[in-house]
């Protein structure tokens, strides 16, 4: 099976599919399971904007994250009957992404890949908003462009999807403390580039 993935006309955590009724995400993931490949498409849309954040996160490349993006729900939907409920389906949803982007990144790179020594390059990956939420939101994005990827891809789990530290540990395999210390050494880098922008902003200002 195949479905199309878009990332241009659907806001994050809203569904492709709407419904005039409302449908449970349980039942949703039950009748996938069963086959019914448009309940699989209506999950599809509730996460496909969030899935690609992540892959894009990792690979730092649209493309590569579009297609990271697809084959993380291929492997989604064959592998349903594992989804055995004991986490938050989009957990469970993300931590296929994260490997899947990191499997495709380990292949770019020929071998074995070390997130906090790959190069930094922009993200095509927009986020939505408007007016001084959107100019932060910006802000932001081009921050953890900066960052390692490593980094990043953990400061959009923690702040920008509300994953806590358990979800992490299970998405990216990592261990409670190598999560909260990478998160740390995240977060210090992210305030130093902030102060940095900050201090730009105001000497911008002073001087026009």
């Amino acid at each position: 099976m195949m479905w199309a993935c878009t990332f241009v006309t659907t806001k994050p955590g809203v569904p492709s599919h709407p419904s005039t009724a409302p449908v449970h995400e349980e039942q949703l993931i039950e009748a996938a399971r069963r086959g019914d490949q448009q309940a699989f498409a209506r999950l599809m849309g509730t996460y496909k904007h969030m899935v690609f954040t992540v892959c894009s996160r990792v690979l730092r490349n649209r493309e590569e994250a579009e297609e990271a993006t697809q084959d993380s729900f291929v492997k989604a939907y064959r592998n349903l009957g594992g989804y055995s409920g004991g986490s938050r389906f989009s957990t469970w949803l993300y931590s296929i992404a994260y490997r899947t982007a990191l499997s495709a990144l380990r292949a770019r790179r020929g071998g074995s890949v070390n997130l906090d020594e790959v190069p930094e390059q922009v993200v095509a990956a927009p986020m939505t908003g408007a007016g001084k939420d959107q100019d932060l939101r910006l802000v932001v994005e081009g921050m953890l462009a900066r960052l390692p990827a490593g980094d990043a891809a953990l400061l959009t789990l923690f702040y920008l999807q509300d994953r806590t530290v358990e979800e992490i540990v299970t998405i990216t395999g990592l261990s409670v403390s190598n999560v909260k210390v990478k998160l740390h050494r995240a977060r210090q880098r992210m305030l130093e580039q902030m102060q940095g922008h900050w201090k730009q902003e105001a000497w911008t200002l002073i001087n026009d």
